[in-house]
């Protein structure tokens, strides 16, 4: 008798799988497994994964980047806890993070695909609440944009506190200056060591929807564009090409597919136009000692100068034995025991050494607006290619308005 009932049990558990094995219910007539396999295939699994190993969200994201601010963005589990709780960082570092992977931005709600299916298999398609407004207000993008433009937007305060000179935590207060205000054009502001306007590089989205770049009052603005209506995946998920490996899963453009549409190399002219405008903007910034250029290996680079050591204390033009606090220097570590963020930002104290490059004044907020614009379009990557109308408008406002004032 016992050796009946094991039997019967044996059975009855063989036939629940069975059952199982077909699946929930899918659409009207057709069992859930097909909906399923059409993309849940050995075949075509293996050829996403491939294209996806060549994808900067799987080359350029480490666990190393737990920390509260990054892991948003540069971790499986830091994007998975921020789109489920509606907040903009996670609670904590999480020490043992993974990095970007296919349950990262997919995640099946259901299997009745009939109904809406980008909306079924997306980790997210809600509206986002952007960085730039202080997490404030959300913006809808569209479904499928929503998904990419919780990363890809512009990256506010990245750090908690600092030590002072005197060997003190204290808390970090410089905040960005985000949002920037055009009322204040005439006004004049402290550019102090410590404060950042760096829009980081992840502002693709606000390039495409045309917002957010510094708008000089007066001067009209053209939001949308000839693509604007398309979704992010119209492109960097186009069609795969084998041989230069773009599009598909890649997420890399495959510019083929957009010659094939035009006939020409359209690209190419673009990004020359707006680098040719980016570089004038550069010039003008440096003549005004507001930027300082940089050539290393042939390669030239400008980044901003600031007027005010950390404590707000003006830097003087000629120089001197004074000391200042010259830098914030960062050293955020990873504890190799408790594997969370260690917060190292500590003010150097030091006699200036870069006197010569100094303006000697406060920015005009004008000045400030166009170093603004000048990063909005250099770390967006595109050379301004998400709106090339949009860009040159920043770009070619902030160069009359330096040449004006």
């Amino acid at each position: 008798m016992k050796n009946l009932v094991g039997l019967c049990s044996v059975l009855f558990a063989a036939g629940f799988l069975f059952t199982a094995c077909e699946g929930p219910m899918g659409p009207a007539g057709k069992d859930a497994n097909e909906v399923c396999l059409t993309c849940h295939n050995t075949p075509n699994m293996d050829a996403k994964l491939a294209e996806y190993h060549l994808s900067k969200h799987f080359l350029g994201t480490t666990s190393a980047r737990n920390t509260k601010y990054c892991a948003r963005c540069h971790t499986n589990e830091g994007f998975q806890e921020t789109t489920a709780n509606g907040k903009f960082v996670v609670a904590a570092e999480i020490p043992n993070a993974t990095r970007i992977n296919c349950e990262t931005c997919h995640k099946h709600h259901a299997f009745d695909f009939t109904d809406d299916t980008v909306s079924m298999i997306l980790r997210t398609t809600n509206p986002v609440a952007l960085n730039y407004k202080n997490n404030a207000t959300s913006t809808d993008f569209g479904k499928i944009n929503n998904l990419c433009v919780t990363c890809h937007q512009i990256r506010g305060v990245t750090s908690v506190n600092y030590t002072d000179a005197a060997g003190k935590v204290q808390t970090f207060n410089q905040l960005p200056f985000f949002p920037l205000d055009n009322t204040l054009e005439n006004s004049t502001v402290k550019y102090k060591v410590g404060t950042s306007f760096s829009v980081h590089d992840g502002n693709q989205s606000n390039l495409f929807a045309g917002i957010n770049g510094y708008e000089y009052a007066g001067k009209t603005y053209t939001r949308t564009w000839k693509h604007s209506a398309n979704a992010c995946t119209d492109c960097h998920m186009n069609e795969y090409n084998p041989d230069t490996h773009t599009g598909g899963h890649s997420l890399l453009v495959n510019e083929d597919a957009c010659t094939a549409c035009h006939g020409e190399d359209k690209l190419t002219p673009i990004r020359t136009q707006i680098d040719a405008k980016r570089i004038e903007l550069a010039e003008l910034l440096v003549s005004r000692k507001v930027f300082k250029k940089s050539i290393s290996n042939g390669v030239t680079s400008y980044s901003a100068e600031q007027t005010h050591d950390f404590y707000g204390v003006l830097f003087p033009t000629v120089q001197t034995s004074t000391v200042f606090a010259t830098a914030l220097a960062s050293a955020n570590t990873v504890g190799p025991t408790s594997g969370t963020l260690v917060y190292g930002n500590t003010v150097t104290l030091a006699t200036d050494n870069d006197w010569a490059n100094r303006i000697g004044r406060e920015w005009k907020y004008g000045e400030l607006g166009a170093a603004y614009n000048y990063g909005y379009i250099t770390s967006e990557l595109s050379l301004g290619v998400h709106n090339h109308t949009y860009a040159l408008q920043l770009l070619q406002n902030s160069i009359d308005w330096l040449k004006a004032n």
